[in-house]
């Protein structure tokens, strides 16, 4: 009964604190149809006449994987758009902006090269294909902590650390037959309607006397990352967060379009060392990429994109 009224934008939200904030939009029509299922609520309705279907994920990968797969394999699905709020460790973007990312990756699925093995070591089953030195590697050694003249030169028992590609199924491939994929691309017309976002005014207050000290603006960004980690501790990568490669790596499998919108409430570590700032910014952050959501799917809503 549900797939008769669609096609439908699925729209896969990490947690209730940013889901409240759609839900309380005079934009979004909710209808009176909600499905239970599986443990997940599949809520139904319009944002400026766009059918669409919300779920809330839970907190991330395994969380984020199993609602979209579900999403995808139960109702008629066309595109989904996954929002929410994420840390920042790109010093070139401040707290507040909204960032959309091009490509996504997960970047905790490692080989552990154990002590003693270099780089130009083979790693264990790779000769069968089922680990790769090709996307790099973290040597830990070089975050030793200096108490010595040249520290970085020393060893370190924890070694290196090789970043792993995903091993994927998709539909237009063939069953048991694994391809691999680390860098998951958004859908291509998504990101160029996103480009239409680039100068939206977006709430730049709490209130009278808690600002962000940057007005907050959206950028379209070519990559950023994804594990189930939080991160409160300064590295000078992409915007970081604990769901979206997930949702990107069901998407690309099921050969559905989808983007993902995030907006940044803390410096993931880069910021005061008191206190990380997301307790002060998080229901901005949160509103801000609503706000960026709906504009989003009024665009895609919009009959140039309708025919394209």
């Amino acid at each position: 009964m549900a797939n008769k009224k669609g096609p439908y934008l699925g729209l896969v939200i990490p947690n209730l604190f940013e889901m409240n904030p759609l839900l309380q939009r005079p934009s979004y029509k909710p209808s009176d149809l909600t499905i239970d299922y599986a443990g997940r609520r599949f809520r139904f309705g319009h944002i400026d006449n766009q059918p669409v279907v919300l779920v809330m994920t839970g907190l991330a990968m395994l969380n984020a994987g199993i609602t979209t797969q579900l999403l995808l394999a139960l109702f008629n699905v066309k595109g989904v758009v996954h929002y929410g709020i994420a840390g920042n460790a790109n010093p070139s973007l401040n707290i507040g902006n909204i960032a959309i990312p091009q490509y996504w990756a997960h970047t905790a699925l490692w080989n552990w090269q154990r002590y003693g093995d270099g780089p130009e070591t083979e790693l264990p089953l790779e000769v069968n294909g089922d680990y790769t030195r090709d996307i790099g590697y973290l040597k830990i050694s070089e975050y030793n902590v200096n108490v010595i003249t040249n520290c970085n030169s020393h060893s370190n028992l924890l070694n290196h650390i090789w970043y792993q590609p995903e091993e994927v199924f998709p539909v237009f491939g063939t069953p048991e037959e694994r391809q691999h994929i680390f860098w998951v691309p958004v859908d291509p017309r998504y990101y160029a309607i996103a480009k239409k976002l680039e100068g939206l005014k977006l709430e730049g207050c709490l209130n009278a006397t808690t600002c962000l000290s940057h007005p907050p603006k959206v950028t379209r960004v070519h990559r950023e990352t994804s594990a189930s980690i939080y991160l409160d501790n300064a590295f000078d990568v992409s915007p970081v967060e604990m769901e979206s490669a997930a949702v990107a790596l069901n998407c690309y499998q099921q050969k559905v379009p989808y983007i993902v919108i995030r907006a940044l409430s803390d410096m993931a570590g880069g910021g005061t060392s008191e206190s990380n700032e997301a307790s002060t910014f998080i229901t901005l952050a949160a509103t801000n990429s609503v706000e960026v959501t709906v504009q989003f799917i009024k665009q895609l809503s919009s009959k140039k994109y309708q025919d394209a």
